[in-house]
């Protein structure tokens, strides 16, 4: 029997057996050993001493019809009594098959919760292996380039196998909170970038029903505050994903702000059906929806809610709902957040600093989210309504309003609001819908849900980025990896993958031969090895390739959530753990240390244009103008000192989403280093800060960050070479 099988027994802490109507034992657990039970392959027998519960059970293995209850017998083999439970199995071969489980009389509810826990985290190896290759083959399509409306597609796909990976979790997050295994952690959040992060991925969702969907922090809130960022997603993921998906009209509106002096409320609103009072005590139950008929219209586990309440508890806080049928939702989270010590450097000037903004939208909860918006970037709002605006609000030099770009009433509303502007005004209107089939075509039109450096660039009039363009990932320095890999088709797609990434690779299909490919004399830079597979498994397999002294990295490819496991995987000599799905973006970042730039082919080395070498001669034209050598060498030594000061804001920016400090720090390396005549660097810090501006993937921004990186080792070098030069040294003549 397969996986499936194995899983199922395993997830059980006592002994466990699947046999076949002729009471052959077809899988066993490991706890099934001992007291005379037989080994897989053999048939059931009667114990040692005469137990009378052994002695029936081939019998009631064969006699037990589909339809009839588990069979329970009372066993004192071990001197305790212990029940043992037959029950029908379904099959999917066809064959009958019956489960066989044995429950010591001291087992209790941990014991229950112990199973409950594993059995999720087994059952989540059994999804991610589908949703592995799923994931790594949309990568593959996301690097090419494609047409936008087949990247649209592309993109769906990519956030819809997401979700079932992020069900998966919630699943196993559910487990752990029962058996009180899960952890928090207590860093600096980027409450903006989460808040954005959340309501992005449901703006498809949001559109196709009109829905005006907004998300914004107080504008006196600090950038960092201490919690744990990926729980603090997972609770509003399961709030906000839960109101987007039953409110059919009107807005979902999501805001945070202080609630006294040490706690923040995170707040969602929507104008959707509403929860009447019984309703409302249900729906933090897991597996609960509050229509739970078989006619309900929308489709769920009914997970989110309950998921939510037990992490804001794990998190200190708690959550409420004020709700009533007809009157729509409101959800309020507080939790115990404080600033972080250490807060990034504020832009100065604001981006919209003295610009005065009309905001025209449908309630005071949107109209206070967009307020947020333009105070956060330096502008004054004003509120207003749609009669007035177009009577010319004193000193308003701009109208931002909510409308339908494919409501025809509002091609006259643009019209009418562009006239009362005058040709010096700025009219930007948010559509509920997607502006690319409306018919406003007059005015700047965005589509919600707004992050703040959409609004900032329209309102400025720049570019946004385009659709379409590849989902890039910098090649590594080349390298050779051993995959190994059960699964064909995964197989498959990851060397496609590795390939991808300028790296050569060899696959093998079980453990042992991963072992003797790697103690065959092969040299590999990284050996990828899945733990579960036949025969030999990846654990096993490591330890052969260690005890014949063979120091080659290894790193754990597993789709099992189980606690623990990277302990075991570094127990059995292995050097990292990687978890699937992977992403390309997460495959890079694990190989690239074991694929530096390595000695054995210097000439490849030379051709220092391609590493980021900026123009020598613009250095030596500084000497001229300044007529102060000395001035030029302090100004190069201060950049190289700030170098790596740099680059670790520019990593630490994106690891924390924070697309404001990204976009800031950028701009600062891009401006010294095109005064140094770092080209290269310049352009690749501007193409960092262009995608931070105008709202890029994280995917995308990796790989633009990851170029920087490339293009300053040869700055750094050739500026090296700059100081050791002596004045008008051997440079003098390339000028």
């Amino acid at each position: 029997m397969g996986f499936a099988a194995r899983t199922l027994v395993e997830a059980y802490p006592g002994p466990a057996a699947i046999v076949d109507r002729d009471a052959c034992v077809l899988v066993a657990n490991g706890r099934w050993s001992g007291d005379g039970r037989p080994a897989e392959g053999t048939t059931l027998t009667g114990a040692p001493g005469g137990c009378p519960a052994h002695a029936q059970l081939a019998g009631i293995v064969r006699d037990l019809t589909p339809a009839a209850e588990p069979a329970v017998l009372t066993c004192q083999c071990d001197g305790a009594a212990s029940a043992v439970r037959v029950a029908h199995l379904e099959s999917d071969c066809g064959a009958p098959r019956r489960l066989i489980t044995v429950t010591a009389a001291a087992a209790g509810p941990d014991a229950a919760g112990h199973a409950k826990s594993q059995f999720l985290a087994l059952l989540g190896h059994e999804i991610r292996t589908p949703v592995t290759t799923v994931v790594a083959t949309v990568d593959l399509l996301r690097a090419q380039p494609l047409p936008q409306d087949v990247r649209e597609v592309v993109d769906s796909v990519h956030r819809s196998v997401h979700a079932l990976k992020a069900l998966t979790d919630d699943l196993l997050d559910l487990a752990r909170l029962e058996t009180g295994s899960l952890t928090v952690d207590h860093e600096p959040v980027p409450l903006r970038a989460v808040l954005e992060g959340i309501v992005e991925p449901l703006q498809q969702q949001a559109r196709r029903k009109g829905i005006l969907l907004l998300a914004a922090p107080a504008p006196d809130l600090p950038a960092m505050v201490l919690g744990d960022a990926g729980r603090l997603r997972q609770v509003l993921t399961g709030v906000v994903g839960n109101a987007v998906k039953f409110t059919e009209s009107g807005e979902v509106i999501v805001t945070a702000e202080r609630d006294g002096d040490d706690a923040y409320v995170i707040t969602v609103s929507d104008t959707g059906p509403g929860i009447a009072g019984p309703d409302r005590e249900r729906i933090f139950a897991p597996f609960v929806q509050a229509d739970s008929s078989a006619a309900r219209r929308h489709e769920g586990a009914g997970l989110g809610l309950a998921l939510a309440a037990r992490l804001v508890a794990a998190l200190g806080g708690s959550i409420d709902v004020h709700s009533e049928p007809g009157q729509g939702s409101h959800f309020a989270i507080r939790l115990p957040l404080e600033a972080a010590p250490r807060q990034p450097e504020p832009a100065a000037p604001l981006p919209l600093t003295r610009r005065r903004v009309a905001v025209v939208a449908p309630s005071p909860r949107s109209v206070l989210a967009l307020s947020w918006l333009l105070t956060s970037a330096g502008a004054e709002p004003v509120e207003a309504r749609l009669e007035d605006v177009t009577r010319r609000i004193p000193d308003a030099d701009t109208v931002l309003w909510c409308d339908d770009s494919h409501d025809p009433g509002a091609v006259r509303r643009a019209d009418s609001v562009i006239e009362a502007l005058g040709p010096t005004g700025r009219a930007l209107m948010i559509s509920t819908t997607d502006p690319r089939t409306g018919i406003v075509r007059k005015p700047g039109v965005l589509t919600a849900p707004l992050v703040l450096s959409r609004l900032v660039s329209a309102l400025n009039l720049e570019r946004t980025g385009v659709r379409g363009a590849p989902i890039t990932v910098p090649a590594l320095d080349g390298g050779r990896v051993l995959l190994a890999e059960d699964n064909d088709v995964n197989r498959t797609v990851f060397r496609r993958m590795i390939q991808l990434l300028g790296v050569e690779c060899d696959t093998v299909a079980d453990g042992a031969a991963a072992a003797e490919a790697v103690l065959g004399g092969t040299p590999y830079d990284v050996v990828l090895m899945d733990l579960q597979m036949p025969g030999t498994d990846g654990l096993e397999a490591t330890r052969r390739i260690r005890a014949a002294g063979s120091r080659t990295p290894i790193l754990a490819l597993t789709a099992t959530a189980l606690h623990g496991d990277r302990e075991r995987c570094l127990a059995a000599g292995m050097d990292g753990h990687l978890s699937k799905p992977i992403t390309l973006p997460e495959l890079r970042a694990a190989l690239e240390p074991y694929l530096s730039a390595g000695g054995d082919e210097p000439e490849e080395a030379a051709p220092e244009p391609d590493t980021g070498r900026p123009d020598l001669s613009k250095l030596r034209d500084l000497e001229d103008q300044l007529e102060d050598r000395a001035l030029v060498v302090t100004t190069v030594n201060t950049f190289l000192s700030q170098l790596d000061v740099r680059r670790t804001a520019l990593a630490e920016a994106l690891r924390k989403q924070d697309h404001d400090a990204l976009r800031a720090t950028a701009h600062t390396l891009k401006s010294s280093s095109a005064l140094l005549g770092a080209d290269p660097l310049a352009e690749a810090c501007a193409q960092v800060e262009r995608g931070a501006t105008a709202g890029t993937s994280e995917q995308e921004l990796s790989a633009l960050v990851a170029s920087v990186e490339n293009a300053v080792a040869g700055a750094v070098k050739v500026m090296a070479g700059y100081l050791a030069s002596d004045e008008g040294g051997d440079d003098a003549g390339t000028r």
